[in-house]
């Protein structure tokens, strides 16, 4: 299991630039790891996560494949988009063939949260997961 908050995350991750689109590359000592922080960069890119406090609780499971973090970006995306729910703290389990995260953060709130950036998917466009000298990291493209 990993958990994160911004304030755990420093320098786990690296901005692409791209013409149309946002990149990021990101890292993690082992998968759970890497999902927490790429829900990390996620939110970051979304909002300032300093002005986020953790008044709520939400789950989010999906099937483990080889494009998980695609598919559980976009789950979060989806809770984002629903809800205006905004993750500040992350727990993520993978057991049994299924990642599990534990959600904690607030719905939007206009009077102290800002939206940098409007993020309407995470693609499959130069998707890449790999492992390096004991370290996984993936490159993810948002479509903005």
């Amino acid at each position: 299991m990993a958990d994160g908050t911004p304030e755990s995350r420093q320098g786990i991750y690296r901005i692409l630039e791209h013409e149309a689109d946002i990149g990021f590359e990101v890292y993690g000592k082992d998968k759970a790891d890497l999902f927490v922080n790429a829900a990390m960069v996620l939110f970051s890119l979304i909002t300032d996560l300093d002005r986020v406090e953790t008044r709520l609780k939400r789950e989010v499971a999906v099937a483990d494949d080889e494009v998980l973090l695609v598919v559980f970006l976009n789950e979060l995306l989806y809770v984002w988009d629903v809800e205006r729910f905004i993750p500040k703290r992350l727990s993520v389990r993978v057991k049994n063939g299924k990642l599990h995260a534990d959600l904690e953060g607030e719905i939007l709130d206009p009077e102290r949260h800002s939206v940098k950036k409007e993020i309407k998917a995470v693609t499959y466009h130069k998707f890449a997961l790999q492992e390096e000298e004991g370290v996984l990291k993936a490159r993810v493209y948002l479509d903005i």
